[in-house]
């Protein structure tokens, strides 16, 4: 391992979020390793690995486990690895995967495409942190006009990255909006996500969110009644679609074939990058988790100690 990143589901992951759910992948068990992105130098490959050899940079991700990578070695399936840049920052690559797949998925689950996005408008919620980022920069690359709600003090940031327009989070940025836009996606709050499809027009391609309560549902409520609050949840916000709108998603990172094609697309023409913050030992990994949970800029990479 040269690197792995700190998201935000591992700080949550590391207090007991989603333990309910995912137990049934086996993800939800103490003690744990956390981690889903790496990036690093391969040192061995099984008997029917040709993708990859010994010494070759490569950087992925992991689907969530007990076993992710927050380690000094990992084991991952040779699919969900990229071959790495022959030049350039390798540790800053393992910022990526997690986020940009997350990312992905949700874009796809709205309807959007690199054969359809070109000229059709959409609005991102949560445009200046790292899914955001990455959704701006992706769908500006696609040919999309891309409206970004943040806070002021991230308009430069949201503009850099591809948002077209930049509206401020901290009034009141729906009272400005008409429903005019092709797609939604929501990275930020799911107390705002039903203000969100209605900003959809009529045959709008549709919507995603990433912040669910699907996880919470069954944290909280248990099995019977947190199935029942999701199923409901669901229902309630397919219902506040405009006429003729098809897609209503609720995202969950799985490894994406397609997804991690498409990182290694925008990562070779140097497309994608995500604002780096600090870089700590894997003994100082706390450091890191504090700077997570503290919402401060900048993503972490936690290196090996030797």
């Amino acid at each position: 391992m040269t690197a792995a990143s700190v998201n935000p589901i591992d700080v949550r992951r590391a207090q007991g979020y989603g333990r309910r759910l995912l137990s049934l992948l086996g993800a939800g068990k103490f003690p744990m390793v956390l981690g889903n992105d790496l990036a690093g130098v391969v040192t061995a490959v099984g008997s029917g690995v040709s993708a990859f050899r010994l010494g070759d940079r490569v950087y992925g991700t992991k689907p969530p486990s007990t076993d992710g990578t927050h380690a000094s070695h990992v084991l991952v399936k040779a699919a969900h690895l990229l071959p790495a840049p022959p030049e350039g920052d390798l540790q800053a690559l393992a910022a990526l995967p997690y986020s940009f797949v997350t990312m992905w998925l949700a874009v796809r689950g709205a309807g959007l495409t690199p054969q359809n996005a070109r000229g059709k408008s959409v609005l991102v919620l949560g445009a200046a942190g790292g899914l955001g980022t990455l959704a701006l920069q992706m769908l500006s690359t696609w040919g999309a006009t891309v409206a970004a709600i943040a806070r002021p003090q991230d308009f430069p940031a949201c503009r850099e990255a591809g948002a077209r327009v930049v509206i401020d989070s901290t009034g009141k940025p729906f009272a400005s909006l008409s429903r005019t836009f092709d797609a939604t996606l929501n990275f930020a709050s799911w107390e705002l996500d039903r203000l969100l499809l209605g900003c959809l027009h009529d045959g709008a391609f549709g919507h995603a969110t990433t912040v669910h309560p699907l996880l919470g549902n069954f944290d909280e409520l248990g099995w019977v009644r947190g199935a029942l609050k999701t199923m409901s949840d669901k229902r309630s916000h397919r219902a506040a679609l405009p006429k003729r709108v098809q897609n209503y998603h609720w995202t969950i990172f799985k490894p994406e074939a397609a997804a991690l094609s498409e990182l290694g697309k925008l990562v070779e023409r140097r497309r994608i990058f995500l604002p780096m913050g600090p870089r700590v030992l894997l003994t100082d990994a706390a450091q890191g988790f504090d700077h997570v949970k503290t919402g401060r800029r900048g993503r972490v990479l936690i290196l090996p100690d030797s």
